[in-house]
């Protein structure tokens, strides 16, 4: 590549060549002009309810559309797309990435361009229908969706054979909450000594900036007045990401069976992880088969809907018979 060809480049780059954003500095503000511009391009009128009458030089919205809709004005928005030495409040961002229909990704790039820390990631259950068939695809092995504070959102039907979590009620589904609060979990896990401080590291790991929260808080107060160990192990102010490992289980029901699991962030919805469990051993693989076909039947008669096995789904056990309910 000639040099000059070069140089372009990496000034097309050069937000990413940086270490951090550093605020509205020149670099930068002709990265935040360049990415309002796109965004605006982008936007068809039709998709916020302008129609289609006049004629337009350009596609997209115009500059007093994206104002009006933000609630600013026209004159400050312009020298905002142009790159101009103005301070942004991170409230006028808000809007303009509203304005401009930005996605949680989007709107994090456009905080961290105008100089402030991206805002709070949005509290949902919604799981895509993607991840969804993830999860019910990887039966007879268990997976579960996890999202803010490790409350759990979602999980495949031998996940909930072995945890119960359609038994908790809605509003107390959590990991943490499952560990120090159900007294059976204590049975369940043959290391719980072990698994319970991890899990308290993992939460202030996962947790960073978002601890003093008002919902971290109120989690937090919980586990503390209930749990004499938690309160303990929280104030050792450990640390540590924990992203995968080995769980021993005891089942009441099923027996002793080893699983390894293994998370993933997805990646539209920072908040949310997927966790997904495999047999460590030829013994605990055949437990979750027997898990399945005895869980099956149970899980038909609850509101979500659960599809027959496909081809897909036989073909991903590694050729291992599915056993029909």
């Amino acid at each position: 590549m000639k040099p000059i060809a070069a140089a372009n480049v990496l000034r097309s780059l050069s937000c990413y060549q940086l270490p951090s954003y550093p605020g509205i500095e020149t670099t930068t503000r002709n990265e935040l002009s360049r990415f309002l511009k796109s965004r605006r391009a982008r936007l068809a009128p039709a998709a916020v309810g302008i129609p289609n009458g006049s004629r337009r030089r350009t596609p997209g919205l115009r500059r007093e559309e994206v104002a009006e809709r933000a609630g600013v004005g026209l004159t400050w928005y312009t020298w905002l797309e142009q790159g101009r030495n103005i301070h942004v409040s991170a409230q006028v961002l808000e809007a303009v990435g509203r304005a401009l229909q930005l996605t949680a990704a989007e709107r994090a790039h456009l905080f961290r361009l105008g100089g402030h820390a991206p805002p709070v990631a949005e509290i949902t259950a919604d799981i895509s229908p993607g991840l969804r068939r993830i999860l019910d695809l990887w039966n007879p092995f268990p997976a579960h969706v996890t999202g803010r504070r490790r409350d759990v959102l979602a999980w495949n039907v031998v996940s909930d054979a072995i945890h119960g979590w359609s038994k908790q009620p809605e509003q107390k589904r959590n990991v943490l909450r499952f560990m120090f609060l159900v007294p059976s979990v204590r049975r369940l896990l043959v290391e719980w000594e072990r698994e319970a401080p991890l899990s308290v590291a993992a939460l202030r790991a996962e947790a960073g900036p978002d601890l003093g929260d008002s919902d971290y808080r109120d989690l937090i107060a919980e586990l503390v007045e209930g749990s004499v160990e938690f309160a303990a192990m929280w104030a050792r102010q450990d640390v540590r990401g924990r992203q995968e490992g080995i769980t021993r289980f005891r089942h009441p029901v099923f027996g002793r069976f080893d699983l390894e699991f293994t998370s993933f962030n997805v990646v539209e919805h920072p908040s949310q992880r997927l966790y997904i469990y495999t047999p460590s051993d030829g013994r605990s693989a055949a437990k979750l088969r027997e898990i399945e076909a005895r869980a099956r039947p149970a899980a038909r008669t609850e509101s979500l809907r659960r599809s027959p096995p496909s081809s897909e789904q036989i073909a991903f056990r590694r050729g291992q018979p599915h056993r029909a309910s």
